[in-house]
């Protein structure tokens, strides 16, 4: 075999190792994108995990609620209750209906909130009280466990806040006539000046 013919095969040789790498260049960089898929789609199913059992820690915290809530932690468990899903709503609806209907909330409301938060709270978070309308998911479920026909979510506010007005008028009657009774004992002559201090703010 003359030179001329070793170069042209050494030649060929060459350009079909190129054509290998590049091959072998090309399976590798296929190869590294499917690795960053990978290594994407395990980094998102870590994530969700992560964010499953932070979910799940969080639920181990919220206790289901007891009736008549007795505090605003109490108010803030209740409200995180609800929002987990629908089927705590629902549960919750319906185990409050039975307690409000067909009265209603105007003399049903000690069921569901504690004479403190009664006094402490009213609709709007006027005059100095906290604001009920801070907690849209426990009104919610007792908007739907008060449901009747013709019923509509203002009628629904106006029966809370005669709620709040007759919860609030029974506390200050009974400690009206616990003044008096006092001033009686103390003195029996006395009849005493009737108690001012009445809130007038519902």
């Amino acid at each position: 075999m003359d030179l001329t013919s070793q170069m042209q095969d050494l030649s060929k040789e060459m350009q079909e190792m190129r054509a290998d790498i590049q091959q072998i260049k090309g399976f590798m960089e296929r190869q590294n994108e499917v690795i960053d898929e990978l290594m994407k789609g395990h980094q998102e199913m870590m994530k969700r995990l992560v964010k499953q059992e932070e979910e799940a820690e969080e639920e181990k915290n919220i206790q289901r609620p007891v009736f008549p809530l007795m505090t605003q932690e109490d108010l803030d468990n209740a409200e995180a209750f609800i929002g987990m899903d629908e089927r705590k709503k629902e549960e919750m609806t319906r185990f409050l209906k039975p307690l409000l209907m067909p009265i209603g909330l105007k003399q049903k409301l000690v069921y569901v909130l504690s004479e403190e938060i009664i006094l402490s709270y009213n609709l709007e978070g006027t005059h100095g009280k906290k604001r009920m309308l801070l907690y849209p998911k426990l009104l919610s479920v007792l908007y739907s466990a008060t449901d009747r026909p013709g019923w509509s979510y203002k009628l629904f506010l106006d029966d809370l806040r005669r709620g709040f007005q007759f919860g609030k008028k029974k506390h200050f009657r009974k400690k009206c006539a616990s003044n008096k009774l006092n001033k009686t004992t103390r003195n029996p002559l006395s009849s005493g000046p009737e108690d001012d201090n009445m809130d007038s703010d519902y």
